[in-house]
């Protein structure tokens, strides 16, 4: 845990985790190392996964710093992702899927010893499948749903909630103590030290 204090704007939060994540090049080849899926679902998984990501940096700058800062962040991210000729990008898509997939009702499932929870990674998978219009799998009538999940390839959405599951505890673990030491203002050098010592696996000690 860093014991010093950082101090940071809201827009420097906001860019903090895209400059990050773009630092990291294709997610896929970090969340989902070893997996084989069929090519045509590879820009939903990267789509996705980098979606997830943000609303997962989202949910930690609620988590310290209350719903207003966070919404204000959301805004700003929103508006980087926006292409110049206002049109929907991929990835401004697969934020509003992941947005909507979280705020849905958890989804249970019957059980030997009783109901199990489903999840939310596995609402999200099958959000991006069917919502992403790269997918194999898009549908825009919900009437489909149920066809087009039925002809996927075997565990193609689990495989892609356990990618989710993995994006979502990196950017707990690089995040969480970082946003803990945050305060307002902006000296963002030692910000970036901290991140590219995580993310060469290094550790930075500030006394």
């Amino acid at each position: 845990m860093l014991n010093r204090k950082i101090n940071i704007s809201i827009y420097s939060l906001a860019l903090l985790p895209v400059d990050y994540l773009d630092r990291l090049g294709d997610p896929f080849e970090t969340a989902c190392a070893g997996k084989h899926i069929e090519p045509g679902c590879r820009p939903v998984f990267t789509s996705g996964i980098r979606a997830y990501q943000l609303a997962t940096y989202l949910r930690l700058v609620r988590e310290h710093y209350g719903r207003g800062v966070a919404n204000q962040i959301g805004s700003y991210q929103r508006r980087l992702l926006q292409p110049e000729d206002d049109s929907m990008d991929k990835d401004a898509i697969a934020v509003e899927l992941v947005r909507g997939a979280l705020e849905s009702e958890r989804v249970t499932a019957d059980a030997y010893h009783g109901s199990v929870e489903i999840p939310i990674e596995m609402n999200i998978a099958l959000a991006l499948l069917l919502g992403m219009p790269e997918s194999p799998y898009y549908t825009s009538d919900a009437g489909h749903r149920i066809e087009k999940v039925s002809s996927m390839g075997k565990d193609l959405d689990w495989s892609l909630s356990q990618c989710l599951v993995k994006a979502r505890e990196e950017i707990e673990r690089i995040f969480s103590p970082l946003l803990a030491c945050i305060d307002s203002g902006v000296p963002v050098d030692h910000v970036e030290a901290w991140l590219s010592d995580r993310q060469q696996g290094g550790k930075i000690n500030y006394q």
